[in-house]
């Protein structure tokens, strides 16, 4: 009896560490609140389903007119619940930068998770890319919002009080 209930409860263990594994692959973005400590992840699919931003606009890393997609960075803070702030924002390899709060819009940025329609790969600067309509208002096609301009981005601390 006392086997089984053993083997019963290495059972049911290693099917939640597969389920929760399983969804841990799936998030592409976790931001956390520094002051708070609030977690929040994003796979994909949840990214789809807020309010999307779609603009065209020629790129200093990409040739021609491209068309990026995905929601607002703060309609994702929004969603995530957390007070509105600085935010810290980081690349799959660790490079960081803070986004003022002065510069969160309420289209711009916009964390690209489509490419011409189409989901893209860390190889070509994906899933996430923070991009703003460069050739829509000239400010955004300057050098200081170029260095805002995280490609594989995977993590936002939000820094607000």
């Amino acid at each position: 009896m006392k086997r089984r209930i053993l083997t019963l409860a290495a059972y049911l263990l290693g099917t939640f560490l597969h389920v929760t594994g399983a969804a841990a692959e799936n998030v592409i973005l976790t931001l956390q609140h520094v002051a708070s400590g609030q977690s929040v992840t994003f796979t994909d699919e949840q990214l789809m389903a807020l309010p999307q931003e779609r603009f065209e606009t020629e790129t200093i890393w990409t040739e021609g007119v491209v068309e990026f997609s995905g929601p607002s960075l703060k309609t994702v803070i929004e969603q995530a619940q957390m007070a509105p702030g600085d935010v810290q924002l980081y690349a799959i390899n660790d490079y960081n930068i803070v986004l003022p709060l002065d510069k969160i819009e309420d289209g711009a940025p916009v964390l690209a998770n489509r490419i011409d329609g189409a989901p893209f790969s860390v190889r070509d600067k994906g899933p996430l890319w923070v991009v703003f309509p460069y050739d829509d208002v000239s400010r955004y096609n300057t050098e200081e919002y170029f260095a805002l301009s995280v490609w594989q981005l995977n993590r936002l601390n939000v820094l607000s009080e």
